[in-house]
């Protein structure tokens, strides 16, 4: 129950790997091996495009869902003197994408973070008096990691496209979405949800670790910041990894052909959950909206349970869970997610007791309620005991 954190390989996405782990040669090469390692990574290039509504030129391979941050931020701001940019994202981002802004912060760059309400949403008025004429890029999450909140992203583009009919001579404004926690659960059709940029993950949709992908819109131009022999259209230098893209490709064709049969399927489980978790403890604090969530997503706080303290002692009677990201600086920093949903102390005291569920699309109602009953009994035993 921590699939937020990374999922199993599929069957068929181990199939498709292991077969293409066979194709060892260099990409980039004349000879026939590394012909079809060539078009082993161009079909899946074309296979990633189609499963996006995409074209195959707006796919660029990368080695993380990090790495695919990275390249969207670095690459859209460029080399443009720091003082002249405006950054817009949320508080409660994945570090992947905080870390990278607040490198150019650190710069001299503004930046602006937009505050989210008690259930982890954005409004979208703060988001349009925010952007002025220096904003070149919104970067903003599809899915919340944490908590599972999903943000009005056809909200966002709507604003950034009436911007952009205003603009004169203004610097080019970009929509990065990062969707890392999407490909499961929600259809990933551009063409509808307009971004300039999108990040994927393997490892969030049965598809292997080391594996990323970075949608770039056509006509976008990015910055390369990994430099070398000029691999994916320049943007990311390196021997592509032919199987690994192979595998992601397989693995987003798949999930989006059965997303909405996961989704009405793992809903009725959490909210199982939920409603267990509720009726044992009954004053758990659920975290984030319960409307607008993505399905496999519960993350509640147990007042005076130390959400570390939860999870040690549920892995140990075979469940496995999570407090925050598994991609938190700090190993003893507290959520920034679960914070920002309450001002002061009383967003601390959650925050150290949080614990976060994130189902496989094969959970079960059976799963669900004997994952509330061992959080009920780590409750019992260990609430209210000093860190």
């Amino acid at each position: 129950m921590d699939a937020a954190a990374a999922t199993p390989l599929s069957p068929e996405v181990y199939t498709r790997f292991i077969e293409a782990l066979t194709q060892y040669g260099n990409p980039g090469a004349l000879h026939t091996e590394g012909v079809r390692a060539k078009e082993l990574l161009e079909g899946a290039r074309k296979e990633a495009a189609v499963a996006l509504h995409a074209h195959a030129d707006e796919i660029v391979f990368t080695g993380s869902g990090t790495e695919s941050n990275n390249l969207a931020i670095f690459g859209a701001v460029g080399d443009v003197s720091a003082d002249k940019i405006h950054i817009i994202t949320s508080s409660i981002e994945h570090p992947s994408v905080l870390e990278p802004i607040r490198a150019f912060e650190r710069r001299g760059a503004k930046v602006t973070y937009l505050p989210v309400d008690a259930e982890g949403l954005i409004a979208l008025s703060a988001l349009k008096e925010a952007i002025v004429d220096e904003t070149r890029l919104i970067s903003v999450g599809l899915i919340n990691s944490e908590i599972g909140t999903i943000q009005d992203v056809r909200g966002i583009a709507k604003i950034i496209r009436d911007v952009r009919k205003t603009r004169v001579n203004a610097a080019p404004l970009l929509l990065h979405l990062d969707a890392a926690q999407a490909p499961l659960w929600l259809k990933l059709n551009v063409e509808q949800l307009h971004p300039d940029l999108l990040t994927l993950d393997a490892q969030k949709m049965m598809g292997p670790k080391g594996a990323g992908l970075l949608y770039v819109r056509r006509g976008v131009s990015l910055q390369a910041h990994l430099l070398g022999g000029g691999q994916e259209r320049g943007l990311r230098s390196g021997t592509e990894n032919a199987a690994a893209a192979s595998a992601l490709a397989r693995a987003l064709t798949r999930a989006q052909e059965v997303c909405e049969k996961n989704t009405a399927n793992v809903a009725e489980v959490r909210d199982a959950l939920f409603d267990a978790i509720k009726k044992q403890i009954p004053e758990a604090i659920v975290n984030g909206s319960l409307e607008s969530r993505v399905a496999n997503n519960c993350n509640v706080s147990v007042p005076g349970l130390i959400g570390e303290r939860a999870v040690l002692a549920l892995s140990a009677w075979g469940v496995a869970a999570s407090t925050r990201s598994a991609c938190a600086a700090k190993d003893q920093e507290l959520s920034h997610v679960i914070r920002a949903l309450e001002a002061g102390e009383g967003g601390v005291a959650r925050a150290r007791s949080a614990v976060r569920f994130t189902l496989l699309p094969d959970a079960t109602v059976s799963d669900a309620r004997h994952a509330a009953t061992l959080l009920a009994k780590a409750a019992a035993q260990f609430r209210n005991i000093d860190a």
